[in-house]
């Protein structure tokens, strides 16, 4: 699965220092390092300003593994934990055990209850922006799937697809199908199902090195298109997590994706002609 495993390397190796910043990234270093400007000049982070309002009350001592990191093991265990009892994660119930649980924390450590209630509404309120772009991204992706956008790209191309093309051209469309739709593991329930069985014909029925490639690509194709597309759940989510334009999110990016993007296609080429 050559992106992903691409896409770790290339983080460690900017984090290092060993791989310089460079495009729209590099500017926004720069103006974050010299001018303290985390985000542009009219940009709109992904963010109320209610969150970066929020303080401890006067006179309440908090602390860091009772206030964060304990509802985060609670919420991490009680996902696990529901995994394996029941098959499902049970995401919401973890969340709502956690904020239960923190809550009563907070009122032992001294908060008064409508502060709790108080700050409970600013953070709803602040996550608002991101709950709703979600919202018309799921509608964009229902409608695209209405559409049949993902079934067409996959018509036009499977008719002039060949053993050595294919790993590739699946890198590609996947891509295509995960930047249109802003869903990887949609594309996957799309991809997997045509893609896999023309492998196995390809391969005469055989499970091949061809068909192994062609599932890593359909998987790495998935992420590539996920990571450049605005209408990703996971952008989003970056984007709000780190308080920034999401376009701006984006555009700092995407050449580092389209980067690893081009080496994942030229690798796949090699890959598919040595077959």
């Amino acid at each position: 699965n050559i992106y992903p495993i691409l896409s770790v390397l290339m983080v460690g190796l900017i984090a290092a220092g060993l791989i310089p910043d460079f495009g729209p990234m590099k500017h926004a270093e720069q103006r974050a390092q010299l001018e303290g400007k985390v985000v542009r000049d009219g940009g709109e982070p992904l963010m109320a300003a209610e969150l970066t309002d929020i303080e401890p009350a006067a006179g309440i001592r908090t602390s860091l593994f009772w206030n964060f990191i304990f509802p985060v093991v609670i919420v991490i265990g009680f996902a696990v934990g529901s995994i394996m009892l029941t098959s499902s994660a049970k995401p919401l119930e973890a969340f709502m055990l956690a904020t239960f649980v923190l809550a009563i924390i907070m009122r032992i450590q001294g908060v008064a209850l409508n502060e709790i209630t108080s700050t409970a509404m600013l953070g709803i309120k602040g996550i608002m922006p991101a709950v709703v772009i979600l919202a018309f991204a799921y509608a964009l992706n229902d409608l695209s799937a209405a559409l049949n956008t993902a079934d067409y790209i996959v018509s036009v191309s499977k008719s002039w697809l060949t053993p050595a093309m294919l790993p590739v051209l699946v890198f590609l469309i996947s891509g295509l199908i995960a930047f249109s739709t802003g869903t990887s593991w949609g594309t996957y329930a799309i991809m997997i199902p045509i893609a896999v069985p023309m492998a196995f014909s390809f391969s005469g029925g055989e499970l091949s090195t061809l068909v192994y490639a062609t599932l890593a690509a359909t998987a790495g194709g998935g992420v590539f298109g996920d990571h450049c597309s605005p209408l990703s759940d996971t952008s989003i989510l970056a984007s709000t997590g780190a308080a920034s334009d999401h376009m701006d999110h984006i555009k700092t990016q995407l050449p580092y994706s389209l980067l690893v993007g081009l080496i994942s296609v030229l690798a796949y080429l090699w890959l598919g002609m040595s077959l």
